[in-house]
């Protein structure tokens, strides 16, 4: 593990959200149930799944806007756009990422939670650098920085 991400992780595993519900109760087959996740592996588990779905949902809208081209923003654009896989990629990570946001909003309080979603601020960029080709210059290498530093700042309990 890289040294920049070593301060977010230890960040996030400070974080502290609430028992799991479906634990078994004492003496109810506790013997035989898997062990519970720790609090701060699930709540890794599901930011990571957060900043994958986020970041893989404007990458395919990138995608999906690649397709149509030089058309004029239009009816016959947004018929061209309904056709294309990229976009209703987009679509369904979108829908996904929903669905993850609701259970790190019911796990954590929406003041810690949001500067969170900065790091798809890191992630976008930095993949669309690797499969579009897009520049990432030293003006922009500096705000990825200072926003794994807000992020690092931000979701902190001091």
């Amino acid at each position: 593990m890289g040294v920049a991400l070593a301060e977010p992780l230890a960040r996030l595993r400070a974080l502290r959200p609430r028992p799991c519900r479906n634990r078994p109760k004492e003496g109810r087959m506790s013997s035989i149930s898997p062990p519970a996740t720790t609090p701060w592996a699930r709540q890794l588990a599901i930011w990571i799944v957060f900043v994958v779905l986020d970041t893989g949902t404007q990458l395919a809208f990138k995608w999906g806007a690649d397709g149509l081209g030089d058309m004029d923003f239009g009816l016959a654009m947004m018929a061209k756009a309904v056709s294309l896989p990229g976009v209703w990629l987009a679509t369904l990570g979108y829908i996904g990422t929903f669905v993850v946001w609701m259970a790190i909003l019911r796990d954590m309080p929406l003041s810690r939670a949001f500067p969170m979603t900065g790091l798809v601020y890191v992630t976008v960029p930095l993949l669309a650098w690797l499969t579009f080709g897009e520049q990432i210059d030293l003006v922009r290498a500096g705000g990825i920085a200072l926003i794994i530093a807000g992020v690092v700042l931000l979701g902190s309990d001091e």
